[in-house]
């Protein structure tokens, strides 16, 4: 691709994390404010468009932009402040949870709201309002984000809370990056009093025994989460290995006291203690295009049982919360084609109905994914939310190396994605990869997207913020 500016943009392949999507595209990695400002300034002259990009944790398109620039802002990544007395933290958008947590831990505090890696940067976690374990309890990311900085398109430094600017505070988190570039965040974290959690197993029977576990669980516990076995037919759909999670109170685990070392809250580099993981996703990758998944599925379903009788155990809160980095590159599993993630957000009352025909859908399809994780939220007060009171099903999909299989993988989804809207569902942009414009108004209503396309017009309105994502959403 021909430079096109006078800032020093370099060429790469931007992709989003399922590696299916994207394309190359001219990038820049700011490392001061005044240079994003200088950037939107010189693009804006020239009538390009930027797309603003943390650590690409996102598996579809809402960091890439085919059509013209990348702000890549992980080299913004100082924690400017952590008060140890309070748990608050001051950062630049490119710290991650990683970063975080590892400031945090020794003074006794987590953050209150973590993803399934610690790569996630904090300004993306801020602009897709990412969700954990404990969104039934305690939300989503937005809800532990005190304040921030906006760069807004046009130059323009706002300072944003829920006292000051806050309709633009509501609506730039969760609002994948359209509004303005965040520059800066005050985040609370929470108190811990062990770098320990009690941890159960519990398996599940079906869907409908799943779902019954996270109603009565979730005025209980302080993390749900239950891996489903997707591949699990007639009496067993839906079944899986749920898990639960609590803190402990203050004294009652004096040993995990020890556990607030960071070095202690990794992730094992090595399973079991000897095999390097980085060893490992070959073996998935032999498993999934062998057509081995359903056999995996199953083997992991019966050693439920086995965690179900040993529980409760202890377990780091690294370890629990960071699955998705116990192996490194695993989703290089499903090259050459890469993945992409289905994830409704179903009300309640639909929960057990709607989930139950998209499970059928992929059963009959041949569609069937090799990963399902279940769990319950409750609402937030974000303009372009994306949480309901009721539950989401997170669904990857390896996709076809061919063309004809794409197209037809991209069908079955949105076909499960008229479902999930006939029945007043949501989904989540950090996941989508396969809405179509048809679909904006109907996740969010017209009267909010009305209020968002507004506010975009006002903040700006040359349309110089723009990512695949946006585009295709008809933004």
């Amino acid at each position: 691709m021909t430079q096109t500016t006078s800032l020093p943009f370099r060429d790469e392949d931007v992709r989003g994390f399922g590696m299916c999507i994207g394309g190359p595209a001219p990038v820049l990695r700011p490392t001061t404010t005044e240079q994003i400002a200088d950037a939107f300034a010189e693009v804006r002259r020239r009538g390009g468009s930027i797309a603003l990009r943390g650590a690409g944790c996102s598996y579809g398109d809402a960091a890439t932009n085919g059509k013209g620039h990348v702000l890549d802002l992980t080299s913004m990544n100082r924690m400017l402040d952590f008060d140890p007395a309070t748990g608050v933290a001051i950062v630049e958008p490119g710290v991650t949870v990683r970063d975080l947590w590892r400031r945090a831990i020794g003074h006794g505090f987590w953050p209150k709201v973590v993803s399934g890696t610690m790569a996630v940067s904090m300004g993306g976690a801020a602009a897709m309002n990412i969700h954990g374990k404990n969104n039934f309890a305690l939300g989503s990311f937005g809800e532990c984000v005190r304040s921030f900085e906006l760069l807004t398109p046009r130059g323009d430094l706002v300072q944003c809370s829920r006292e000051q600017e806050a309709e633009l505070f509501h609506a730039v988190i969760g609002g994948f990056g359209m509004l303005g570039c965040i520059t800066r965040l005050v985040i609370e974290t929470k108190r811990v009093h062990s770098g320990r959690l009690r941890v159960w197993g519990l398996v599940a029977k079906d869907l409908e025994h799943n779902l019954q576990i996270l109603e009565d669980l979730r005025g209980k516990a302080d993390y749900l989460v239950s891996w489903l076995d997707l591949h699990g037919k007639g009496a067993g759909l839906g079944r899986g290995l749920m898990h639960r999670a609590d803190q402990m109170q203050p004294g009652e685990d004096p040993t995990g006291l020890r556990y607030l070392d960071p070095m202690l809250q990794d992730v094992p580099p090595k399973l079991f203690g000897v095999v390097p993981k980085g060893w490992l996703w070959p073996g998935m990758w032999g498993a999934v295009h062998l057509r081995q998944v359903g056999l995996v599925n199953w083997l992991k379903f019966q050693a439920g049982f086995r965690e179900q009788r040993q529980s409760p155990y202890l377990q780091s809160h690294g370890a629990f919360h960071f699955l998705l980095d116990y192996v490194p590159r695993w989703h290089w599993m499903t090259k050459p084609g890469g993945l992409i993630q289905f994830q409704p957000f179903v009300p309640h009352k639909e929960g057990a109905r709607v989930l139950r025909t998209l499970i059928e859908k992929c059963h009959q399809t041949r569609f069937v994914p090799y990963l399902g994780v279940l769990k319950r939220h409750r609402p937030d007060p974000f303009l372009m939310t994306h949480a309901v009171d009721g539950y989401s099903l997170a669904m990857d999909f390896a996709v076809p190396s061919g063309k004809s299989g794409r197209e037809a993988l991209w069908r079955h989804c949105r076909d499960m994605a008229e479902v999930v809207l006939g029945a007043g569902g949501r989904f989540y942009y950090a996941k989508d990869a396969v809405l179509l414009a048809s679909s904006f108004a109907q996740v969010h209503g017209a009267d909010v997207v009305d209020r968002f396309r507004a506010l975009k017009s006002h903040l700006d309105p040359d349309r110089l913020l723009q990512t695949d994502l946006s585009r295709r959403l008809g933004v």
